[in-house]
């Protein structure tokens, strides 16, 4: 368990810190043409915070923390749309076909979202009927009276109780986004009968990132993560604030806006002319 926990969190983590900085490097190089993504520099400052996030949370997997059957199976049910959507977005910097629609009934949609919902409430369920980690015996009885019995940074900050708070804030902002995609992609499909692999792939990401932070906050929780989980809160917000602007078609970006070349002369004339 502790293994596939630890290798499966590691490759997230490498996922995600690839995506951000393909993101920000493409973001950056591409400005003067594109003008500067909001989407992609939103989608930076989320990987930054998630990827180390991940990368810290493997580490201490396969050294036996943190390992559970509910962690389990969210690893494994998210990874399939992780490497899908990773692939193709590699094949699209890479100059391949990147993203691509692909056709399925919405009997066969709705199936498969309602599978998906049982399982991700399932595992919820059984998340949530245990104690959170920040929540187990604040103090202990010693000789010397009541000490508490948390992880603590000087007299003022619980580095339990903050890591718990900013992990079940993520939760919220990841699972907003997620349905925000959602309703595009059923949206997408009633115009044009067809879904999008990337597309669909990024709402099984999003909807398990959520559910694997929230799982996370209720298991023994690290102080390395803490500065992570902290840059989450605003990078989750503002990523949110942008889906939504994307989402109500209330801002150009990249998805709109069509390359710009320099200007030269046209290969023919006008037909006009």
């Amino acid at each position: 368990m502790a293994l596939v926990i630890g290798i499966g969190n590691l490759l997230i983590g490498l996922a995600y810190t690839g995506l951000g900085l393909l993101s920000a490097w493409e973001a950056f190089s591409l400005h003067r043409y594109r003008g500067w993504s909001r989407f992609g520099i939103g989608f930076s400052l989320m990987a930054a915070s998630c990827g180390p996030h991940h990368l810290i949370h493997g580490w201490h997997a396969l050294a036996g923390e943190g390992s559970s059957w509910p962690m389990l199976a969210v690893t494994v049910l998210g990874l399939p749309a992780g490497f899908t959507f990773v692939a193709l977005r590699f094949e699209t910097a890479l100059g391949g076909r990147g993203d691509r629609p692909f056709e399925c009934s919405h009997y066969t949609a709705v199936a498969l979202g309602a599978v998906f919902a049982v399982i991700v409430g399932s595992l919820t369920g059984w998340t949530l009927a245990h104690p959170a980690a920040a929540w187990r015996a604040q103090a202990m009885c010693t000789a010397l009276g009541l000490a508490p019995g948390g992880s603590v940074l000087g007299a003022r900050l619980d580095v339990a109780s903050a890591t718990l708070a900013a992990n079940l804030f993520v939760v919220v902002t990841y699972g907003m986004v997620g349905w925000c995609l959602a309703d595009y992609q059923v949206r997408r499909y009633f115009a044009e009968r067809a879904w999008s692999l990337s597309g669909v792939s990024l709402i099984g990401v999003f909807f398990t990132c959520a559910l694997m932070h929230l799982i996370y906050a209720t298991e023994a929780l690290h102080a390395a993560t803490l500065p992570f989980d902290l840059l989450g809160i605003p990078a989750s917000v503002y990523f949110l604030w942008v889906v939504r602007r994307v989402h109500s078609d209330s801002v150009v970006d990249w998805n709109r806006r069509p390359l710009v070349g320099a200007a030269a002369t046209p290969e023919r004339s006008a037909p006009w002319r």
